[in-house]
């Protein structure tokens, strides 16, 4: 379901975050507590795309399994240190894991750096690329 749809409903709308783990060995227990939070029947529920995207390949991960559990999932997606090769690849991704919500974030400069280290400077970059690849909703911060 889009989030567009769940929103413009007359019913009330609940949502939950997560973050994905910041290490390996605690996705088990991360997706273990994602289920416990999908049991409630939230209207949807955002997975963030992790510090710096250093645990970014979660989010689909996390994401998709939220899908396959009958909640709808709106993954976090941030552009300020990736290429355009690479958010391409992660939209191809959510694309065929039937993700169709999309929080565009330009995201947090990594410490120790003074300017963006990549081909997106602002988020509505990385929203233009979103829309040009199409089939998402979009929602931007």
């Amino acid at each position: 379901m889009r989030i567009t749809d769940i929103i413009k409903s007359s019913t009330p709308t609940l949502s939950f975050e997560v973050f994905p783990p910041k290490t390996t060995d605690k996705f088990e227990s991360v997706l273990d507590a994602t289920h416990k939070i999908a049991d409630l029947s939230p209207s949807y529920i955002s997975v963030t795309y992790g510090a710096g995207g250093g645990t970014s390949a979660y989010t689909a991960d996390i994401a998709s399994d939220l899908l396959a559990r009958g909640v709808t999932p709106l993954a976090h997606l941030s552009c300020i240190s990736s290429t355009r090769s690479h958010i391409r690849a992660l939209l191809s991704d959510l694309s065929s894991r039937g993700i169709k919500n999309i929080l565009a974030l330009r995201g947090d400069i990594p410490k120790g750096e003074d300017r963006p280290l990549s081909e997106y400077r602002y988020a509505s970059q990385l929203v233009e690329e979103i829309v040009s690849f199409g089939g998402f909703t979009i929602g931007g911060a």
